[in-house]
């Protein structure tokens, strides 16, 4: 799992894949993707805020989740 930061060419509402809360992208955005750049989501700013070490185990928890369901 990697990060990509995205211009913006899209200002809709999208969520955050971390908190699940509504937000707006505005020039730029930070967008989960894996190793060949398909993305997941966004995150928000709120979240990009808590650091890198949270947001990994964030999304390490978020992947063990869809790991239980299969």
């Amino acid at each position: 799992m990697k990060f990509q930061i995205e211009c913006n060419t899209n200002k809709s509402r999208q969520v955050c894949l971390i908190c699940q809360q509504n937000l707006q992208i505005n020039e730029a955005r930070l967008v989960v993707c894996n190793d060949q750049g398909d993305g997941y989501g966004d995150i928000c700013h709120q979240c990009i805020a808590k650091g890198g070490n949270w947001i990994q185990y964030q999304l390490q928890e978020f992947s063990n989740k869809l790991l239980a369901t299969k």
